[in-house]
């Protein structure tokens, strides 16, 4: 019975304090816009990483592998012997499409362009693929103008490419790699990664960039998901070549996750700082709403309210004002961000500020669950912000108080 009368007074205590916030709209809307901010943040930094994993995830199949020279962790630090692609070939698992072998090797270069809204240099991925490449990956589809021709200097840019950068839309001449390009037309691919580069065949840019000999990579079609092992083991007893194997979800993964940790820990630095000024400021606020109380608190501890009633009352009150911002911050941001288009300043494991390195464009992902750790976020900074007032109403001299009044 002691328990319930206790709980009882708490949440009447609570209940009274909430309804008073109408009463100090000032004081009420700088904590709880404190707060809003930090949620707000929090919520736009975790969108930002998720939506950059996704942009990578939405891509992977696990029945494609992609081969690499040993040791290298990206396409861009790889280089592979040409002769590789007679063992590859030899592998056990490779599949086949009319009896032709699913392989396509792939060479890297890059295409400068100007963003559409900001007219600010960047580059984006020039891929030379062969053939098979339009087997191995079937998601990919000419939304308007046509595919490149082998053998021409013609180029292919992917929709979100087309769409955030100016002067690569069909029939655009364009200068790279020592050649000026035709556009012949826009694709779509599955993969932001894909979608956010150019292509043109293996022929025309292993001649602009006179590199007969090597490949940035291969892509292999596997006969099932379950073929990997025994292909990787093949090119792993290759006394020839030193070369490495790697699902294609897997690369992705990896691809996605250093840039991913990167963003998520510098954003959670900044909210940091920022969760830390919005717990003295929220500090300060409830201590100046404690002192506006002080009658209403001493009156409550000389009816027999106990020290516990009014810290717990005090702290969920807090609490509460903490779960309102990170209500208020994280809806703002699933409304402005959610599947916001943007797009990095550079790849490779890192974001960099740099116009040399290419782009990748992704969306911001406001999820569910994003969005429930942001208001829990803003619960605790709350919790830890009403401590000190709690405390301090709690043992606030009950003589004192009323003597002032």
């Amino acid at each position: 019975m002691r328990v319930a009368n206790i709980l009882q007074a708490i949440l009447r205590l609570t209940l009274s304090a909430v309804c008073k916030w109408p009463s100090r709209p000032v004081d009420t809307s700088v904590v709880v816009l404190a707060f809003a901010t930090v949620a707000g943040i929090l919520t736009a930094v975790l969108a930002m990483a998720s939506g950059f994993r996704h942009a990578f995830d939405i891509a992977a199949q696990d029945d494609t592998a992609i081969v690499l020279a040993e040791g290298s962790k990206s396409e861009w630090a790889s280089s592979v012997p040409t002769g590789a692609v007679a063992d590859i070939i030899e592998a056990p698992g490779v599949a086949r499409a009319y009896g032709v072998p699913m392989i396509a090797p792939i060479l890297l270069g890059s295409l400068p362009v100007y963003y559409r809204e900001r007219n600010l240099a960047a580059r984006i991925t020039l891929r030379g693929v062969s053939p098979a490449m339009l087997t191995i990956d079937k998601a990919l589809r000419i939304l308007r103008g046509r595919w490149f021709r082998p053998g021409l200097d013609e180029i292919v840019v992917g929709a979100a490419a087309e769409s955030g950068f100016t002067g690569i839309a069909p029939g655009d001449r364009v200068f790279a790699e020592g050649r000026i390009w035709t556009v012949a037309g826009v694709f779509s691919a599955d993969s932001q990664s894909f979608s956010s580069e150019a292509w043109t065949s293996l022929g025309s840019l292993q001649g602009a960039e006179h590199r007969r000999g090597a490949y940035s990579s291969i892509y292999v079609g596997l006969t099932s998901s379950n073929a990997l092992p025994a292909f990787a083991q093949a090119l792993d007893r290759d006394p020839r070549f030193a070369l490495s194997a790697m699902r294609e979800s897997a690369y992705n993964a990896y691809q996605a996750s250093a840039a991913s940790r990167l963003i998520t820990r510098v954003g959670a630095f900044f909210s940091a700082l920022m969760a830390t000024a919005a717990v003295f400021g929220a500090m300060s606020m409830l201590l100046m709403m404690m002192e506006s109380r002080r009658f209403e608190v001493a009156l409550l501890r000389a009816l027999g309210f106990s020290h516990g009633v009014v810290f717990a009352a005090t702290i969920i009150e807090a609490s509460l004002l903490g779960v309102a911002g990170g209500v208020v911050g994280a809806a703002v941001a699933y409304v402005g961000l959610d599947g916001h288009a943007a797009s990095t300043l550079g790849m490779g494991g890192q974001l960099a500020v740099s116009s040399t390195t290419p782009q990748v464009f992704f969306h911001f992902l406001v999820s569910g669950s994003i969005m429930a750790g942001a208001v829990l976020g803003s619960l605790g900074m709350g919790f830890i912000g009403g401590l000190y007032p709690a405390l301090r109403a709690a043992r606030m001299p009950i003589a004192a108080a009323l003597a002032d009044i």
